[in-house]
């Protein structure tokens, strides 16, 4: 099961990360901008990347 640390970390460095504006309404205005996770990503849909980037990002974030 992929943790919230690993959403965020892999978030902040896909390079196909891309925020989308309809992010939960229980997150307060000001703090929109500084979530980046997976979570908040245009291509995040049921629980997985769609457009494949999640598994080879955590991988080299692995590897650091």
């Amino acid at each position: 099961m992929v943790s919230k640390m690993q959403l965020r970390s892999v978030g902040e460095m896909c390079p196909g990360y891309v925020q989308a504006h309809n992010i939960s309404w229980t997150l307060a205005a000001e703090d929109i901008e500084k979530e980046v996770s997976c979570e908040t990503c245009i291509h995040w849909k049921d629980n997985r990347c769609k457009i494949n980037l999640f598994d080879e990002v955590l991988s080299s974030l692995d590897q650091t």
